[in-house]
């Protein structure tokens, strides 16, 4: 009887606080996080009209955004021709950051949401493989092994300044950042130390540049026996922890010259650089396909932690007004607590008391007296609403059900397309992480 009324309590809470989710993600854009959303797209155009001008600079700004859209989420890059009602017919909206014009030139600069489920019809509807799920930040650490020996967190290395002038202009899932490092980290992480692969200090930058990964990229020209020169470029993956998983990307490219060995081209530089950025971003996706003709399942645990307990610093009676306590520390500033199987709601705390409570919430069972020392405990469900919300935002994702809710866990199902290393490498990524919790179920680890 008392799990079904902590039930409806539960249940209660969980209304509100989607409730108050939703009417603030009604206010806010909710297209500004998503795949499917473009931004900082330039167009200026001049024609026999304003208006002319303004209608095709709006126009080729969704054509624009369409194919950054199609080169960051499909899989095969391919010409895709639209006409001026389809592209239209694909986009939410279309915002002017700033604009500018004469009486026959345009000037401005758009984002574009576009509709994803009208989107992901078209790519269905002309066999184009896709992915949409976002990978979190990866460090990126540019190595140049020359003639004189390695060179590293040089701003003015041809190596590195590639690498810094590229990442400005990723646009696609796998978000890369050039690591900066620190002061004391940079005086003991050397090329000789990263290649070797010592986990405790790569771990330490890791942690610095604030990822969950790091791929060390080096380049190095190579001087054969022969007189033959190349040059050489490798990526390795790095995860959390600092342990090497695997060598992501490797070339060996000739040099047309023995002179290129001490010079090497700028171009052959920036080619590879964006090589191992496309390599990076095709593995991602790959990975992560969503397979619209499978439709699958997974049965989730949910833990309701009881973290906020204290103990009655006095004698609780039936006619009391507030709760004195050891400490509210951690409490929230309003709400409910439970002592025994009574539910109390408070409107406010003090250091060491429930203030103006009302007693025997939801028709629980009270007590006329509750003795010094028995504890007080407010259950934590705050998890709850975000979970869900994460879940729900997925974008392979068709329903999240809630099957059950007792004392300390909750169960949810939730259907999804696709399959499931796909959908918790994704939920992965919403900072979801799940372990197996038997044969049949997942456990959401804090």
């Amino acid at each position: 009887m008392y799990f079904d009324r902590f039930k409806m309590i539960i249940l209660i809470c969980l209304k509100i606080c989607f409730l108050s989710s939703k009417l603030l993600a009604s206010t806010d854009q909710d297209c500004l996080n998503s795949s499917f959303y473009i931004k900082n797209i330039s167009v200026d155009l001049t024609k026999e009209s304003i208006n002319e001008a303004r209608s095709q600079a709006e126009y080729k700004a969704k054509l624009i955004g369409f194919k950054r859209l199609s080169n960051r989420l499909i899989v095969e890059s391919r010409k895709l021709k639209l006409g001026k009602i389809e592209i239209s017919s694909l986009v939410d909206y279309l915002k002017i950051n700033k604009e500018a014009n004469s009486d026959k030139r345009y000037l401005a600069n758009f984002d574009i949401c576009f509709n994803r489920n009208l989107v992901i019809n078209f790519f269905r509807n002309n066999k184009l493989q896709y992915a949409e799920t976002y990978r979190e930040p990866i460090a990126v650490l540019p190595i140049f092994k020359g003639p004189r020996g390695f060179i590293l967190w040089d701003e003015r290395d041809n190596w590195h300044s590639n690498w810094q002038r590229e990442l400005d202009f990723v646009d696609g899932l796998v978000k890369l950042k050039l690591a900066k490092g620190n002061f004391s980290l940079n005086r003991i992480l050397t090329a000789n130390v990263l290649l070797n692969s010592n986990k405790e200090l790569i771990k330490k930058l890791i942690a610095n540049e604030n990822t969950n990964a790091l791929i060390i990229v080096v380049a190095e020209p190579i001087l054969l026996r022969n007189g033959k020169t190349y040059l050489s470029t490798f990526a390795k993956f790095y995860n959390k922890s600092g342990r090497l998983e695997t060598t992501i990307y490797r070339n060996k490219i000739p040099l047309k010259k023995t002179s290129s060995f001490y010079d090497i081209d700028k171009s052959l530089l920036e080619n590879e650089v964006i090589k191992i950025i496309k390599s990076i971003e095709l593995n991602w996706k790959k990975n992560n396909l969503i397979d619209t003709s499978v439709y699958n399942e997974v049965d989730l645990i949910i833990p309701i932690k009881a973290t906020n307990i204290t103990k009655l610093k006095t004698e609780l009676l039936f006619n009391d007004k507030s709760v004195k306590v050891i400490s509210t520390s951690n409490f929230k500033d309003r709400g409910f607590i439970k002592i025994q199987n009574e539910i109390i709601f408070y409107e406010k705390k003090t250091e060491d008391s429930f203030e103006n409570i009302k007693r025997s919430s939801f028709s629980s069972l009270k007590k006329l007296k509750y003795l010094k020392d028995i504890r007080v405990i407010q259950k934590d469900i705050s998890i709850w609403p975000s979970v869900i919300q994460k879940l729900e935002k997925l974008p392979f994702v068709i329903e999240v059900k809630i099957i059950s809710i007792t004392n300390t866990k909750g169960r949810i199902i939730v259907k999804f397309m696709g399959n499931k290393k796909t959908f918790f490498q994704a939920a992965f990524e919403k900072k979801l992480n799940f372990k197996d919790h038997n044969s049949r179920q997942y456990l959401l680890i804090h």
